[in-house]
């Protein structure tokens, strides 16, 4: 049997295949049976050998990690495809993922299938550049014959900057900045229903409080400030409409804020009082 470098990379080249076969914005899962009997990863009785393939795909999100710090740029879970086929997780990732969305194990379930699906939207929207990913790893490319889900930004291109990351973990880490107690649960990247994703989500039994975040980047782009501004309306709306609609365990009261590591430009201060929305200026990660 090969070894699980070899085999993460056959299982990285299956799933971009797999990605290819789709519909657009249609991706299905595989289970882990599926994937091991594609890679050649057989039991005894000829069929795929799930036992194992936590640690095939381990060995494949560092790789794509690597590539990661390479691009500067954030490259989707495509591991995420790859789910259990019985059990109380029926349809999920197992936990192995845990290493790569470390906020998985404290989610119910209903929030792990909104971060799924979310996730699958951003595969499908990577589009053609997994064959970019696949050049890169030096690995044959995918035919992309039939592909409609297919972008032409560059790999390099696009994305989350690592300045946004890096704000977004130091307001994860400092609560207080968002007017949020220590003692509350964070979430980066929180799944919302509509899959829209929150930078950081801080939860209490009182009050969910989202926190959209811009970096200094922004500030050859004002535009993306706007944008930030009415990302928090949305928020607030769609976490209210999360209470209504129950199985969340929303509490009543939510709150958002605009954490911004340099400065709201002056155009859009008239916006924000007139939306009603909290800014939080002058924020950078410090260490």
């Amino acid at each position: 049997m090969k070894n699980y470098d070899q085999q993460a990379r056959d299982s990285l080249q299956q799933l971009v295949a797999h990605v290819f076969s789709c519909r657009e914005g249609l991706i299905r899962s595989l289970t882990y049976e599926e994937l091991a009997s594609r890679i050649g990863r057989l039991n005894k009785h000829g069929r795929g050998q799930a036992h194992g393939m936590g640690a095939v795909l381990g060995r494949m999100g560092h790789l794509l990690q690597g590539l990661e710090g390479q691009w500067g740029e954030k490259i989707p879970h495509i591991q995420s495809l790859v789910v259990l086929k019985a059990g109380p997780d029926r349809g999920l990732p197992d936990k192995g993922i845990n290493e790569f969305w470390p906020d998985y194990p404290k989610m119910i379930r209903v929030e792990k299938e909104n971060l799924v699906r979310a996730e699958y939207a951003d595969i499908a929207a990577f589009g053609s550049r997994w064959n970019d990913v696949l050049v890169s790893l030096e690995m044959p490319r995918i035919s992309e014959e039939g592909v409609h889900h297919r972008t032409t930004k560059h790999p390099r291109g696009g994305g989350e900057s690592p300045q946004h990351e890096a704000l977004k973990n130091y307001v994860r880490d400092h609560p207080e900045i968002a007017g949020v107690s220590r003692g509350s649960e964070p979430f980066t990247e929180y799944a919302l229903p509509s899959l829209d994703k929150i930078d950081v989500l801080f939860k209490t039994r009182e009050c969910w409080t989202a926190v959209e975040v811009k970096a200094a980047v922004s500030d050859s782009f004002p535009p993306d400030y706007e944008r930030g501004l009415y990302q928090t309306v949305k928020y607030d709306a769609l976490l209210r409409a999360m209470v209504l609609s129950g199985g969340y365990g929303v509490p009543a009261v939510v709150g958002t804020v605009l954490v911004l590591e340099s400065t709201l430009p002056a155009e859009y201060r008239g916006v924000a009082d007139a939306l009603g929305v909290r800014v939080v200026e002058k924020v950078r990660p410090k260490g």
